[in-house]
């Protein structure tokens, strides 16, 4: 480079000389003289050619040799490695080419295949599922195969590969035995459950049907004799028949949850939506539980501030269960005053209220109290009776209702449940 500098600057002397000098002078000089700037530019040419080629032939090509052989010696490494790597694979490694035959196989493979020379063998003699593939097809278009394999009493999965810039196609295997075990047992416990769930079912129907058979018995002679006996005047009597026919009509309600939750919790249950009209559920729900109210010296109001047909759009069962376990629920937690069923308009959306004078919750429990069979109070100790399940069978069927749920509740003043029918056009006159 300074020599080029060098001639470059002799170059531009010799030019700017020859521009001042006159045209006499220039024919008088020799041709081949160095002050001559056409013969003094053929030389810097020649010099210039000549240096190129010595840094091409001296430099460049020793460089580029030694890159070349650079990155063959990273391939070759690399090719060493991925070799390492196939041979210790404790998996299955083959290799064959577009005529089906084996070009590699690790030692994994030779276990696999014991007293056979598995490279030169048809890959379609290994494995006889790879009859129903085209090879060339799977290897011109990289197609992946995947498919497990049964050999004696162990499995293998097999995912085989085309590898088009190769020509062959790759195949891995990994043995799936212990996969294989799970996925049967666990195949063998989901239909054991299926049969313990489908027993469950049998179990609470059967069971519920042979405890309200006599259930009705009690109830229908419960009545029979109170009516004998009204005339008797014995508050006594009266005082038993009254607790028989609530503690049949307890039982009942038991059974009912018991058929709810386990109806829920196994997608059984069948909705059927219709026009429901509203005040005749809470007129007969408040007649079933006054007898219950009475029983306990408590009060049980009905205040209606809606319209006498006012109806709403909902499946009839399970909107009575709701106001049943709510109902329920009041009268049992309550010991002095009594319970309020309040129906009443809140702008466009029907309200119902349950609102009872009872113990009240505390705000911690509040959190947990629609998850099935808990109680604030748990074991035997416990002053309350019940299952648990009332208010979780509650939160689901207003879900299901797509009704909203509100709980308000102070310990020692009491509990407010409201249940909300949203939308405009969700109910009216009949």
């Amino acid at each position: 480079m300074p020599l080029l500098f060098l001639l470059l600057q002799q170059l531009r002397k010799v030019s700017s000389d020859s521009t001042f000098q006159s045209l006499g002078k220039i024919e008088a000089r020799s041709l081949y003289s160095v002050e001559n700037p056409i013969f003094f530019s053929l030389i810097l040419v020649v010099i210039i050619l000549a240096v190129s080629v010595i840094y091409y032939r001296y430099v460049i090509i020793p460089m580029k040799k030694k890159h070349l052989q650079a990155e063959e010696n990273m391939r070759l490494q690399q090719a060493e490695l991925m070799a390492l790597f196939a041979e210790l694979s404790p998996d299955p490694i083959f290799r064959f080419d577009e005529l089906g035959k084996v070009i590699l196989a690790n030692n994994s493979a030779h276990k696999f295949f014991p007293n056979r020379i598995l490279v030169g063998e048809k890959a379609q003699v290994l494995f006889p599922f790879l009859n129903d593939y085209d090879i060339n097809d799977v290897i011109s278009n990289a197609r992946s195969v995947n498919y497990t394999y049964k050999l004696g009493e162990t499995f293998f999965q097999f995912i085989i590969e085309g590898v088009p810039k190769l020509n062959v196609c790759q195949v891995y295997g990994r043995d799936i035995t212990d996969l294989k075990q799970t996925e049967r047992e666990l195949k063998e416990a989901l239909a054991k459950a299926e049969e313990s769930k489908q027993l469950k079912e049998y179990f609470l129907a059967q069971i519920s049907h042979e405890i309200r058979a006599p259930l009705n018995v009690i109830v229908g002679y419960s009545d029979i004799l109170a009516e004998e006996l009204k005339n008797f005047h014995n508050d006594d009597f009266y005082h038993i028949l009254r607790s028989m026919k609530n503690n049949s009509k307890r039982l009942y309600r038991t059974f009912d949850l018991l058929l709810n939750m386990s109806q829920l919790q196994t997608g059984r249950y069948d909705v059927r939506f219709e026009k429901i009209s509203l005040l005749p559920i809470f007129k007969t729900l408040h007649s079933d539980f006054q007898s219950l109210a009475e029983e306990k010296k408590l009060f049980l109001n009905l205040n209606n501030n809606l319209e006498e047909e006012i109806t709403v759009i909902g499946d009839h069962y399970s909107i009575t269960q709701i106001f049943i376990n709510l109902i329920d629920n009041a009268i049992k937690y309550s010991t002095v005053g009594g319970v309020d069923i309040n129906l009443y308009r809140d702008g466009v959306n029907i309200c119902v209220g349950i609102t009872d004078t009872g113990k009240g919750m505390s705000r911690e429990y509040t959190e947990k109290l629609f998850i099935p069979f808990t109680q604030e109070e748990m074991g035997y100790t416990r002053r309350f009776e019940g299952t648990g399940l009332g208010l979780a069978i509650v939160k689901s069927f207003a879900d299901l209702n797509r009704a909203k749920l509100n709980v308000r509740s102070e310990v020692a003043k009491g509990t407010t449940f409201t249940i909300t029918f949203n939308g405009e056009n969700r109910w009216g006159p009949q």
